[in-house]
């Protein structure tokens, strides 16, 4: 097999462009097996094919997996992200205080679920809350600025509008 062959082969079967497959080729000396395994470290050969070879001929076999396998990658990445956010959920927590006392102060997860059961009623007393002086914010691991800013907004508006009703 010439030089050509090989690169067009190797273009094919790793899905790269025909000078990286060039390069990559030219680097592992002709061989299709390390050219491959190159590209695979670059992060440029699509990682969803199996490679073998055979050591007679070192030529470059390319098996497609099962159709369920792809998705079971992106399955994985999907679970993965479901635990990254159940644990933030876990180990953040929703705070109520009202003054220097703290009220309630819950895993984010229960405040969802409370949220989520409960809303209509949740939101009625949670702005309830706010013209008698409650302050909520969310404390934990993680920093969470911007929802504390939002916090710290909602309450300042509700100080405005409890000033406005006082001055009536």
């Amino acid at each position: 097999m010439d030089t050509f062959e090989k690169v067009e082969k190797l273009r094919e079967k790793a899905d790269v462009t025909f000078e990286e497959a060039k390069a990559a080729l030219e680097e592992a000396n002709g061989d299709l097996l390390d050219a491959m395994i190159i590209l695979e470290k670059q992060g440029k050969a699509e990682t969803h094919k199996e490679t073998y070879s055979t050591k007679e001929s070192r030529d470059l076999v390319v098996v497609d997996q099962p159709e369920g396998a792809g998705g079971a990658k992106r399955g994985n990445a999907f679970t993965d992200k479901l635990k990254a956010i159940w644990h933030k959920m876990c180990e953040n927590y929703f705070v109520v205080e009202r003054g220097e006392e703290v009220i309630i102060n819950i895993p984010i997860w229960v405040f969802v679920i409370i949220l989520l059961l409960t809303w209509h009623v949740t939101l009625i007393v949670m702005i309830i809350a706010l013209f008698f002086g409650c302050r909520y914010s969310f404390r934990g691991a993680d920093e969470m600025k911007l929802a504390n800013d939002v916090c710290d907004k909602v309450s300042e508006a509700a100080d405005k509008v409890k000033e406005e009703v006082n001055k009536l």
